[in-house]
């Protein structure tokens, strides 16, 4: 009898245990998933009901990526998919100011800076496996306007099987735990002198291999090759995607510029070394 007791006592230990090491690995790899819900916590709330039969059955729920592109350019679908009245949260002069937007003072929202691109920030180049992921419940689009210094939040949550806009946020820049990137990354896109002196020489440089579809070269260029032939920065915004990758290294940002309609893949990767950040590796 004794011994049943010690088995139970130990298996009841080894579960807690687990339990505990992943809500630490969900807190580490997907932070978002763990912020307050909006949506769900709207009791009494039947998503379900609320989305025509036509916008259920479309298969763009799936993957966060087909949602979002469909949000943008279906005017129709949009509009099912924000949750009215959409709370808004302002963060001004250290106060919050909470309001409410109707579904008859709705205007479309392009939310992307470009209808060419999107960019996204990563701490690390494994966290670039987070778009492709179908576990994702919860991503934030942040809209960071770089010469106003602050930054508009889109929050979705996935209900039901079905993506859904429930709340829009703003605050300063200075809240942002990449303030001091996003600052570094302002004078760099828009400062040639600054970018020239920031460029690690040589830069490294990975690019698809001609011969091998699913091969890449590697090789370094000089400072002047960067400038002859480098992608269009954006200056004034960028957007960060939010898909649940935290930022636990300060020093290092893996800065991707992906095209939305065709191929283009920019990867720029960012050191802070000795106190100054470094521009290390470009891959597209």
């Amino acid at each position: 009898m004794m011994k049943k007791i010690e088995n139970l006592f130990l298996l009841v230990l080894l579960l807690a245990a687990c339990d505990s090491k992943k809500a630490d690995t969900q807190d580490d790899g997907n932070r978002a998933d763990t912020a307050d819900s909006v949506c769900v916590a709207d009791t009494g709330l039947n998503l379900s009901a609320e989305i025509s039969d036509g916008l259920t059955n479309k298969n763009v729920d799936e993957f966060f990526g087909d949602f979002i592109f469909s949000f943008i350019q279906d005017r129709r679908l949009q509009v099912e998919r924000v949750r009215f009245p959409l709370k808004y949260v302002k963060m001004t002069a250290g106060k919050q100011i909470t309001s409410v937007i109707e579904k008859n003072a709705w205007k479309h929202e392009r939310i992307f800076v470009s209808p060419e691109y999107y960019t996204v920030l990563f701490n690390n180049e494994d966290q670039m496996e987070l778009e492709n992921s179908t576990e994702t419940k919860v991503v934030d689009i942040e809209k960071i306007n770089l010469k106003k210094n602050f930054i508009k939040v889109f929050h979705f949550e996935k209900v039901n099987g079905l993506w859904m806009l429930c709340q829009e946020s703003e605050h300063p820049m200075g809240k942002s735990p990449l303030a001091e990137f996003l600052d570094f990354y302002r004078k760099f896109a828009s400062d040639s002198l600054m970018q020239r002196k920031s460029i690690e020489d040589p830069l490294r440089f990975v690019t698809a291999d001609p011969e091998n579809d699913f091969g890449t070269i590697e090789g370094t260029l000089s400072v002047d090759q960067w400038f002859a032939f480098k992608p269009v920065l954006p200056e004034n915004e960028i957007t960060n995607i939010r898909y649940g990758q935290s930022y636990k290294n300060p020093n290092h940002i893996v800065f991707v510029k992906r095209g939305i309609s065709n191929g283009m893949l920019d990867v720029l990767t960012f050191t802070k070394k000795d106190g100054q950040w470094k521009f290390v590796s470009y891959e597209n």
